[in-house]
């Protein structure tokens, strides 16, 4: 009972939280924005803006080349003032707001490309989308970043509020993840599209010694299902909550594993130069970032009103 308890109180602070999630944001960004010339992203900018109702018009007169400059210079740069907020930066809540706008746009790609498998009838198949519907929690994690730095800049008084709706979109965030990558985990074509990332990691390759192919993805969705129900429990209970929190940790670091297993970055390529399975994988850190928000904030803050 008392490790119960202790797990119960256990938290993080304020100031703990906001370097957490400032390493994790910035680290984030300035990885990505450094990768920006690479031949992996050069074809993943290509694929997603080429693909989009809304973008594939400015490719007919920028090339592609000089727009993953753009997003280099810019990504690199939000990620270096955010991270300036370590040692007092005036000018990390820039970072922060530029994080939110990077964020906002890659998750609008969910309603501008063909995301969804044509062949089952599109909606609710995810395809390639998979990795663009994490960006509502890492949203939710610049947004909190943004909060807490405007007000400390001065920029804000709205501070308290942004957080809060930080806190609703965390939860949002998870549970859209969580919901519905588990869900499709019991679905044919997710099944054989995991084989080889379960395959080639220890920590998951195990699962086929003991179901069919089918099986060990029926097992990893309810798994994630029930690590959503834990994040879901947050508003009413603070015990299964933080379980769940747990949950999202373990899958973070789980997921991460991948990175070396699969591994995350091209046969002609090497560590950091990720590929686009490398960069689908990192996005599950800031997932756990979101997951840390619910946890400092429960009790004290109420996300159900």
């Amino acid at each position: 009972m008392e490790l119960i308890r202790q797990f119960h109180r256990a938290n993080l602070s304020e100031n703990s939280l906001i370097r957490y999630l400032v390493v994790v944001t910035s680290g984030y960004l300035i990885w990505m924005g450094l990768l920006k010339l690479s031949e992996s992203e050069l074809k993943m900018i290509q694929y997603w803006l080429g693909g989009s109702s809304l973008w594939a018009p400015v490719l007919q007169w920028l090339p592609v080349k000089a727009l993953a400059t753009a997003m280099l210079v810019t990504e690199t740069l939000f990620g270096g003032l955010l991270l300036s907020a370590l040692w007092g930066g005036r000018f990390a809540w820039v970072g922060a707001l530029g994080a939110l706008l990077i964020f906002a746009l890659n998750f609008g790609l969910l309603f501008t490309n063909p995301i969804f498998v044509a062949d089952l009838g599109g909606f609710p198949w995810l395809g390639a989308g998979q990795g663009l519907i994490k960006y509502l929690a890492m949203f939710a994690v610049a947004l909190y970043l943004f909060a807490h730095l405007a007000q400390t800049a001065g920029v804000t008084n709205k501070g308290a509020f942004l957080k809060g709706w930080a806190s609703r979109l965390a939860l949002a965030g998870i549970v859209l993840v969580m919901g519905w990558i588990g869900f499709l985990k019991f679905q044919p074509y997710e099944a054989q599209g995991i084989v080889d990332l379960m395959e080639s990691n220890w920590l998951f390759s195990w699962t086929y010694l003991i179901w069919d192919v089918q099986g060990a993805s029926k097992f990893i969705g309810v798994v994630e299902l029930v690590f959503m129900v834990g994040i879901l429990a947050f508003p009413f209970s603070v015990t299964l909550g933080r379980l769940g929190a747990l949950g999202i940790a373990l899958t973070a670091f789980g997921t991460l594993s991948f990175l070396f297993s699969l591994p995350g970055w091209s046969a002609d390529a090497y560590f950091p130069l990720l590929n686009s399975s490398g960069v689908f994988i990192i996005k599950d850190q800031l997932l756990l970032a979101a997951a840390a928000i619910l946890w400092h904030k429960y009790p004290s803050c109420d996300i159900a009103k």
